[in-house]
């Protein structure tokens, strides 16, 4: 299926989104992706041990949900969301796999991968997709520097060295001077998540 990427906010480089998978026993998952566009193909790199690597692994599929909520980024990256964060969708391939309820835009993919000692390595092909509000968004340094938090907040998590943290710390200045209560709650919620 031929989508348009750009009209998805799929651009060149790296995308952050919110990628939901399903289990093969039908759990729902959540979790901040960066979905690589480069010369007109998509692809992810996912690091096993997590969630979202196994649900890959058992079903081959993905959506990929375009969102402005940063504290459902920080939740989903150090949490499990609660079940009422996803509508399932039907396609014609596919029966009730979870999309983020309050997204903008969603696209579902199937995932041709390879699997490398640590990362699974997927190549994207949109199966489908919907846009459901195409809202003007300038670029908010708040927002920005929360999502470079919560990666870092992830990267903590599975390091442990206290350099993230210090990382981490650096952003509070651009968050508390550029952003609303929603950015300045979801960088506070890093730190009660950690």
């Amino acid at each position: 299926m031929n989508l348009e990427l750009d009209r998805y906010g799929l651009w060149e480089g790296i995308n952050e989104v919110i990628v939901t998978t399903i289990s093969s026993d039908g759990k729902p998952n959540a979790a901040p992706i960066g979905i690589i566009r480069h010369e007109g193909k998509l692809m992810v790199r996912v690091y096993n041990g997590s969630q979202t690597y196994t649900n890959i692994m058992e079903t081959g599929l993905l959506a990929a949900n375009m969102v402005y909520d940063p504290v459902l980024f920080v939740r989903s990256a150090l949490s499990d969301v609660d079940d009422d964060v996803f509508e399932f969708i039907r396609t014609d391939n596919v029966e009730d796999f979870p999309v983020i309820a309050d997204c903008n835009a969603w696209m579902l993919f199937e995932a041709e991968y390879n699997r490398e000692n640590t990362v699974l390595v997927a190549e994207l092909h949109p199966v489908t997709g919907t846009i459901r509000h195409k809202e003007i968004r300038p670029v908010n340094r708040a927002f920005n520097a929360v999502i470079e938090a919560v990666v870092l907040a992830t990267r903590y998590k599975v390091f442990k060295n206290e350099k993230y943290i210090l990382q981490i710390k650096s952003y509070s200045n651009t968050i508390y001077k550029c952003g609303g209560s929603t950015d300045k709650n979801a960088y506070d919620l890093i730190f009660r998540l950690l």
